[in-house]
């Protein structure tokens, strides 16, 4: 996770609070700079560089590589995953990204490849619908192996504020997610409510003068986990990860130009905090295209770019 610079760290901020942000599809979403065309990413092992791993972190939080496209609106119009399939890289699966004349996300399909091993298909398509710039309503179409899924949201708005999101599956109410906002427009409190009048996950936001979010807390039954967040003169310095009884399990640092530089996390096997670090190269227009990644002092992974640009 990327900041350039102060709205940029807002930006990842925000991305935090996964209900109120419908995706990534803008260059400065995924912490962009300048006229870019596409952008090609490869994570390799730091020490056989022809092996292809996920990391997961960055570009290859979930994949061996990633491919972007964007237009000259700086909109994301395609996307592509891959994995390695007996030690060569294939496509896993396509999204392509359609947009109305406002520039707004209109629809997204994901068509599911897996390297040609089996027969392509649409894994998923999202159709959205706007009213006076807001938008009102996503359909989604989830399509699986044996059985399909049809959700649509219905967003419904107050004084311009997102006041309640409705989710429906199978023309019946799944689930209602109410939100609060303070005087000024700073995001309180999510709360979700199931079909069966039982409480889900709820989120409360502490926000420091600026509005920005200083800490999250979010509830889910007997779960209890605590996000904070600490800002420099323009950037976001850390962001901790606390369970229900205070202890750190997980953290991240962020240096004086808004790039990630520690992160430290529980070993789930070892029951110890590993600690890992970043080195990042630049080119001229000031967006990483190379990142080794280091565990416990030795470097583990190299992520690769190659960023094409629009004249």
């Amino acid at each position: 996770m990327l900041i350039k610079n102060y709205e940029k760290g807002i930006n990842l901020v925000i991305l935090f609070i996964g209900t109120l942000v419908l995706s990534q599809n803008r260059t400065s979403d995924f912490g962009l700079l300048g006229k870019v065309e596409s952008l090609q990413s490869i994570t390799t092992s730091y020490n056989n560089p022809n092996q292809n791993v996920v990391s997961g972190f960055l570009d290859s939080e979930q994949f061996d590589s990633i491919y972007l496209k964007f237009d000259r609106r700086r909109n994301l119009i395609l996307k592509e995953n891959f994995l390695d399939y007996r030690g060569r890289l294939g496509i896993f699966d396509r999204t392509t990204y359609a947009y109305n004349p406002q520039n707004q996300i209109e629809k997204l399909e994901t068509t599911l490849i897996q390297n040609g091993e089996e027969p392509r298909k649409i894994s998923q398509r999202k159709i959205y619908y706007y009213l006076k710039n807001q938008q009102i309503r996503m359909d989604e179409f989830n399509f699986g192996r044996t059985t399909d899924q049809f959700w649509v949201m219905n967003s419904i708005y107050e004084e311009g504020n997102l006041k309640e999101k409705v989710f429906w599956m199978e023309d019946k109410i799944f689930s209602r997610t109410k939100y609060e906002f303070d005087w000024n427009n700073n995001p309180v409190s999510e709360k979700t409510f199931h079909n069966n009048g039982k409480g889900g996950k709820a989120i409360h936001y502490e926000n420091n003068k600026s509005g920005l979010p200083v800490k999250l807390t979010t509830s889910s039954g007997r779960l209890k986990i605590i996000d904070t967040y600490s800002y420099g003169p323009h950037y976001v310095s850390q962001h901790l990860k606390m369970d229900e009884t205070g202890k750190v399990i997980f953290s991240e640092t962020f240096s004086e130009n808004g790039m990630i530089s520690v992160i430290k996390k529980i070993n789930h096997v070892s029951g110890l905090q590993d600690i890992y670090g970043f080195k990042f190269e630049f080119d001229n227009s000031n967006n990483w295209i190379s990142c080794e990644i280091s565990k416990n002092s030795s470097p583990v992974y190299l992520i690769n770019r190659k960023i094409k640009y629009y004249k």
